[in-house]
């Protein structure tokens, strides 16, 4: 089964302390003043970081505490022969990362769990090691910073490390001794122009692409004049963001969800409000900000504009060109739910006409203004008890390094249900392997899975003219968790345009297994690994699919997407005014007319 990655996303308000803020609102007959403006522009510029980001929290905190040591440090490269490896390195470790470490004696485990407890608070929104217990790391791509803390209990020593970076992060797993390193290999790109890498960023990509790309034959386009085309823009571009994001459109046309760019966009940033496409309009769905709130934005909120623009007619031409997708439901998903839609450079203006039983409501957001200070933290895992004694375990994503640990810890109360609804809507993906760990718990039998196939490239074949071979893999069978009670009741898998890449997998193979009905919309029809290629050294990169996967029965989903046994559409009414969810209210429906009361199994020791 292929191990995954989402689409990467964009940066995001969190950081700053909010010193460059404007928001105006203007509803009929209210006009702001300007003393009134400047009260807001002051108070949120006395707001910390703190307020955004707990880490920044706690590194202040423990900065503070009597007795701590603060040491700075500066590491670059990626040489593992001088380094000895990294806790965290992009790339070639370009330019300096620079921080304080951070040193306290004599820590004891309480203190020590509040500091992996703030760790933990970030997994929902962005990737956390957390696979030693005693130390754990995470990067912001927003900010280019790096926060890591590893604890001692022989000696109850807690180091903890921030770190910035203007290129790429490089920290040495010798982080709590090492003050210094320079791991640099001899750099033959080093003497050329920014113009000239930008130049070699889109060769790379169009080359890698031919190499690579395992559906090749799928592309509608001629490749090679796209590159031609692309050509004059690139050189056009004035900064390494920019030539990013034409990058990321030339990626798109290929029209494959796992083939796309990421990287250096640093001048973007969403706001603090996320949407959902319900039909063919769009509704305000969180608002993450206190002040957008107190300004009347609130949930279910149709989204009429913006800058004047009909909302749908924005997406298509301002974010849709950027989605890497393979069918339209994923490019739906990627461009009108979430943070996309709302996605702007730093500073500029995005006028917002929303609508409620109300009346209009207008707001010029300042991209860049406001903090996210009313988001909801969301665990990757929660489970909780329904009626009729149906069990609800939402899967959010398979990236978490703990998740294995964190489904243990639930699967006995999972087991004394009399059914499970497992909901992976709007869940992109991550570790498959994550997901084949949950399918071994609901069988007790060996399970089918995926097989794939993956182009070859011998050169030998070539010259004589021979159409390059495909390398296949066939199904396979994997076993059961070993030493722990199935779960043999009755099962369904909630999905929508939003369940993605692993989680797609899960769902193709879970159909296979003929355990339970999948129910909602049809999924986002893209899966596989990707080769990773470094395109511009500290600034793009690329993610290349070269894995074809196909589902147990030998169906076809990458480009259509799985449908589900039962489709359910959610409407205004479940989403926002009854809050009903109509996709939950089927599963519960088909599940009590299936399960029968039974005595719940022995829960494992």
């Amino acid at each position: 089964m292929p191990e995954t990655t989402p689409l990467p996303s964009f940066p995001t308000d969190e950081g700053g302390g909010g010193t460059t803020v404007q928001i105006t609102l203007t509803m009929r007959n209210r006009i702001p003043t300007l003393l009134a403006a400047l009260c807001l522009a002051l108070s949120l510029a006395a707001q910390t970081a703190d307020d955004a980001n707990p880490l920044e929290s706690v590194y202040n905190q423990l900065r503070r505490q009597q007795g701590t040591t603060a040491d700075s440090v500066r590491y670059t490269g990626d040489d593992f022969a001088k380094s000895g490896g990294f806790a965290w390195q992009r790339g070639t470790g370009s330019g300096w990362t620079v921080g304080c470490r951070l040193t306290l004696y004599d820590t004891p485990p309480a203190q020590v769990r509040k500091v992996r407890t703030a760790f933990e608070a970030l997994v929902a929104k962005q990737f956390v090691n957390l696979n030693d217990p005693d130390r754990a790391g995470t990067y912001m791509e927003n900010s280019r910073t790096a926060y890591l803390y590893q604890y001692h209990p022989a000696d109850k020593t807690l180091y903890f490390l921030r770190a910035t970076t203007s290129g790429e992060i490089s920290i040495p797993h010798t982080w709590t001794t090492t003050d210094y390193l320079d791991a640099r290999r001899h750099d033959p790109l080093s003497t050329f122009s920014d113009a000239r890498l930008r130049q070699l960023g889109l060769a790379r990509l169009w080359a890698e692409v031919k190499r690579n790309f395992v559906f090749m034959d799928r592309v509608r386009l001629d490749w090679d004049s796209l590159y031609l085309a692309t050509l004059p823009l690139v050189e056009q571009a004035q900064t390494f963001g920019e030539c990013t994001r034409l990058l990321q459109r030339m990626a798109a046309r290929l029209a494959d969800g796992h083939t796309y760019v990421y990287g250096d966009t640093p001048d973007l940033c969403t706001a603090p409000l996320t949407t959902r496409l319900v039909g063919d309009r769009v509704y305000v769905d969180q608002v993450e900000s206190n002040r957008l709130a107190a300004q009347g934005v609130r949930c279910g909120m149709e989204l009429l504009r913006i800058d004047g623009e009909p909302v749908i007619d924005y997406g298509r031409r301002a974010v849709s060109p950027y989605v890497s997708s393979s069918t339209p439901q994923w490019t739906a998903h990627e461009t009108y739910e979430g943070h996309a839609l709302l996605t702007a450079p730093t500073g500029d203006t995005l006028t917002l006409t929303l609508r409620d039983s109300d009346g209009e409501l207008h707001i010029d957001y300042v991209a860049g203004s406001l903090k996210r200070d009313a988001a909801t933290p969301r665990p990757t895992l929660e489970f909780r008890v329904l009626q009729g004694h149906i069990g609800y375990l939402r899967i959010r994503d398979f990236m978490s390094a703990s998740f294995r640990q964190d489904f243990d810890r639930l699967y006995p109360d999972l087991l004394a249900t009399q059914a499970l609804i497992v909901d992976v809507r709007d869940n992109s993906g991550g570790n498959s392997g994550n997901a084949d760990y949950v399918l071994r718990h609901l069988t007790a039998d060996s399970i089918r899975t995926d097989s794939w196939s993956s182009p070859t490239y011998i050169p030998a074949l070539a010259s004589w003219g021979r159409k390059a071979p495909q390398y296949h893999s066939p199904s396979s069978l994997m076993p059961p968790i070993a030493g722990t009670t199935p779960y043999l009741r009755p099962v369904a898998v909630l999905v929508d345009r939003g369940t993605f890449s692993a989680a797609e997998d899960f769902c193709a193979v879970f159909r296979g297994m003929k355990r339970g009905p999948l129910v909602g919309t049809p999924t986002g029809g893209s899966t596989g690994n990707g080769v990773r290629v470094t395109l511009i050294p500290g600034h793009a990169y690329a993610n290349i699919c070269a894995k074809h996967d196909v589902a147990p029965d030998g169906t076809e989903f990458v480009g259509t997407g799985l449908h589900p046994t039962v489709e359910v559409r959610e409407t205004y009414a479940s989403l926002f005014r009854d809050k009903t969810d109509a996709a939950l209210t089927e599963a519960l429906r088909l599940l009590a007319a299936d399960a029968t009361p039974q005595p719940a199994p022995a829960k494992p020791r």
